[in-house]
């Protein structure tokens, strides 16, 4: 039975091993450590998992460590780190690129994720990306890790910026755009709460429908327009708003940001 080593045991640390553990295709013992040991010993409670007493001990006992620390943390986790030479990885930090690691770990064994927050109920979209020189084994076992709290979607790392734009920081633009809907619902009448639930469950529907569907957002959207409706006056009401360019703006802008952040992320190591 291979062994998982999580090293931070915060929100995307504990998701990530709570999702191991129930999973029905990995079978995996857990190891853990945190400097907040209360942190690591309730994860360890919910997941049946041991805990380390060093971050020495976590990665020579595992067959493979999660780096779910901060991208600050790391400077000072390298050390301890890198006494295991060639150790298998899986970064899920923004911002510290898969370079950056092979040098600072001197492994060339290097898995990067970038997940979102819906891993914490097992519905996250994760980006993937691989060292050249990772094994094929250690790939396949990062993907299976990566599925047991979402789907997995496989990009060269230099589209991570891109992808925070659509995925990490665009669910915080749904978010943004639930609330603006269920604001119109509620000046119209319908209370707060339940406009979010009506919403919210009318946009679960949409997906659904666009997934099996297999049709493109726009062939959809058209479908529903009648000649003088609702529908389009209210796309008028958008159209007006700019709201395309402003969302193609905020993925733009989100993207340059997380770019942003990577590089100064690499002159501060």
């Amino acid at each position: 039975m291979k062994c998982i080593g999580i090293l931070g045991c915060g929100n995307m640390g504990s998701a990530i091993g709570r999702a191991i553990a129930t999973s029905d295709t990995l079978n995996c013992d857990l190891l853990l450590f945190d400097v907040d040991t209360d942190k690591a010993a309730i994860l360890a409670s919910d997941v049946s998992g041991t805990i380390a007493s060093s971050i020495e001990e976590l990665n020579k006992k595992a067959d493979i460590t999660i780096l779910a620390i901060k991208p600050q943390v790391f400077p000072k986790a390298y050390p301890m780190l890198c006494e295991e030479k060639g150790h298998p990885y899986i970064s899920i930090a923004a911002g510290v690129s898969i370079q950056t690691l092979s040098h600072h770990l001197d492994s060339d064994q290097i898995v990067r994720f970038m997940p979102n927050i819906a891993a914490t109920v097992g519905k996250a979209v994760t980006a993937v990306a691989s060292h050249d020189e990772a094994d094929a084994a250690v790939k396949e076992f990062s993907i299976r890790v990566a599925k047991c709290f979402g789907t997995v979607t496989m990009l060269p790392e230099s589209l991570f910026p891109a992808f925070i734009g659509i995925s990490g920081s665009a669910i915080a633009f749904f978010y943004q755009f639930l609330h603006g809907i269920s604001l119109g619902g509620t000046e119209a009448g319908i209370p707060y709460n339940k406009s979010v639930t009506i919403a919210s469950e009318t946009f679960a529907g949409a997906v659904e429908l666009l997934n099996k569907s297999g049709s493109d957002p726009m062939a959809l959207l058209t479908s529903v327009i009648s000649a003088g409706g609702t529908t389009i006056a209210g796309i008028h009401e958008l159209e007006r708003g700019n709201l395309n360019g402003t969302l193609m703006s905020a993925v733009e802008t989100t993207t340059k940001r997380a770019i942003e952040l990577e590089r100064l992320a690499q002159e501060n190591v």
